[in-house]
């Protein structure tokens, strides 16, 4: 009997699933103990999740290890940040530091999402939520405990294979070959050329959100910058700037409707889970539709822990993500003036014909 054909959707659905899980129940149980304020720390430690989906499991248990040690080190980052007064020329040191280790990190892991957008969200949010050393080892806790839950989720596949493969094989994803990973990327000039791209677009959008008046969280303009430049060994394009701006703008309408409504906490934590859910089943196929979920999301778990009026928070999420948008395609145009002169790709490995 023939096996019948793999469906491209089982990956998405079947990863989506653990993300939303990884990152839903930590928050669940937030809202159920009262301290929704604290939300912010379980949903970017639920990201390690997303890591090396595809990856064997060997391999993968090293990537999200890696990973949510990445997520924990620039959520305490941004903490001490904040404790320190969260002065703005020390969010811009940390930033930088983020954004070299975080590509340097992912860039010789080489995993899949290759942009530092996890790391360097996680970081600057830290850096803006008031906190007192009292609420330090309350925090510990949530970032330690999630991240850990979301490592056991990713990895949670494993069994589930092992008991149900041998029966129905086709309803399974086929897992990657391990990939071929070495520290000597981090010497190459190719590394450095994305380090730069990120550091220089990062600080020019945080400097321009940071004077243009009437606007807040200048911190949408960096990440606007770091999710739309290309990573190491990825050719530079504008189409997923534009992607970004068309989905925020959809997903920004969204949001402010639910938040307008006052709804529940809980229904805050339903939102979150279906947006993690259907941005990963989307994010692959189609960037700006992913965003429809994603900026809920984002947009709903900053609420729970900063509450503010739903339509300055959509003015500023539209504003700072066209700024960072329109900064990213700046830089690949320069990248792009660069490539022509020189004959190869911006952050490229190999040498390759440019046009």
């Amino acid at each position: 009997m023939p096996t019948p054909p793999h469906s491209l959707r089982t990956v998405n659905l079947e990863g989506a699933a653990r993300a939303a899980v990884a990152g839903g129940v930590p928050l669940a149980l937030l809202v159920a103990l009262g301290m929704p304020q604290y939300a912010a720390f379980a949903m970017f430690a639920g990201f390690t999740a997303i890591f090396g989906q595809t990856e064997p499991y060997r391999q993968r248990a090293v990537t999200t290890g890696i990973a949510g040690a990445l997520q924990t080190l620039c959520m305490f980052a941004g903490i001490a940040v904040s404790m320190a007064g969260a002065a703005l020329w020390l969010q811009a040191v940390g930033l930088v530091v983020v954004l070299v280790v975080a590509v340097g990190t992912l860039s010789a892991l080489r995993t899949i999402p290759a942009q530092p957008i996890f790391p360097t969200f996680a970081f600057v949010v830290s850096a803006l939520v008031p906190l007192r050393p009292a609420d330090l080892p309350v925090v510990t806790a949530i970032v330690l405990g999630s991240v850990v839950w979301a490592w056991l989720v990713a990895m949670s596949g494993a069994v589930v294979r092992r008991v149900g493969h041998p029966r129905a094989p086709h309803r399974f994803r086929p897992l990657a070959e391990p990939k071929q990973r070495s520290l000597a990327v981090l010497r190459t000039p190719a590394l450095w050329e994305t380090v730069a791209l990120n550091v220089v677009g990062a600080l020019v959008a945080g400097a321009i959100a940071e004077v243009f008046p009437g606007l807040g969280h200048p911190y949408w303009a960096v990440i606007a910058v770091v999710s739309t430049l290309p990573a190491l060994r990825q050719r530079h394009t504008v189409v997923r700037a534009l992607q970004r701006f068309v989905g925020t703008i959809g997903g920004t309408v969204i949001a402010v409707g639910i938040l307008l409504l006052e709804p529940e906490l809980w229904w805050i934590v339903v939102i979150a889970i279906v947006g993690q859910f259907f941005a990963e089943v989307f994010v692959a196929r189609n960037y700006a539709v992913s965003l429809l979920f994603l900026t809920p999301l984002a947009l709903a778990v900053s609420w729970l822990s900063v509450p503010e009026a739903p339509e300055l928070l959509a003015l500023d999420r539209v504003a700072q993500t066209t700024l960072g948008a329109l900064v990213s395609v700046a830089l690949l145009a320069v990248g792009r003036a660069i490539e022509r002169r020189r004959g190869r790709a911006l952050g490229a490995t190999s040498t390759i014909r440019t046009v």
